[in-house]
């Protein structure tokens, strides 16, 4: 079975909904050269939001079953896709009050998108951890300058008027 690896990151670790980037790394081995696909995206969302829109546009990637390794120091989505992930889709995303659990479509996304996946899941920091804080940051830096600019750029035309 191909190996694959999934790296993960966020921009803040912070639980509260707020301003944040996602970014991901797919990684595999082929014909003995480490070969990489990354994306990143710009969310209004909590942490674990973030995690997983993140995972799901990673697994979209794959075109073949494969061994997923998914690296994240989100614990809680890690936990949630190795013991609830199961029961949620068998219970149509509804919590054990019969209440749609959080997140629900994204939870499906990463549902339908693993059938046929061995997953495994490793917490903590990984080796794309600080690239992918960097990019976050750099397009963060992009966005507020290009923001910026439009704003100098509607003074100047406001006062040319």
């Amino acid at each position: 079975m191909y190996k694959v690896d999934i790296y993960l990151a966020q921009s803040t670790a912070s639980l509260s909904k707020d301003e944040r980037w996602h970014g991901y790394v797919v990684a595999c081995i082929k014909n003995g050269e480490e070969k990489t696909v990354n994306g990143f995206g710009h969310i209004f969302g909590t942490y674990h939001e973030a995690t997983l829109r993140s995972l799901s546009d990673a697994l979209d990637r794959l075109n073949r079953s494969c061994e997923v390794y998914i690296h994240t120091e989100d614990r809680f989505v890690l936990n949630m896709l190795g013991t609830q992930l199961e029961k949620w889709a068998g219970n149509n995303y509804l919590n054990a009050k019969g209440e749609p659990i959080k997140h629900a479509e994204l939870w499906e996304e990463v549902y339908v998108r693993t059938r046929g996946q061995l997953i495994v899941a490793e917490e903590g920091r990984h080796s794309y951890s600080e690239w992918l804080d960097t990019e976050m940051k750099r397009r963060e830096r992009l966005i507020h300058d290009t923001a910026s600019h439009g704003i100098e750029m509607a003074k100047e035309d406001k006062e040319n008027d």
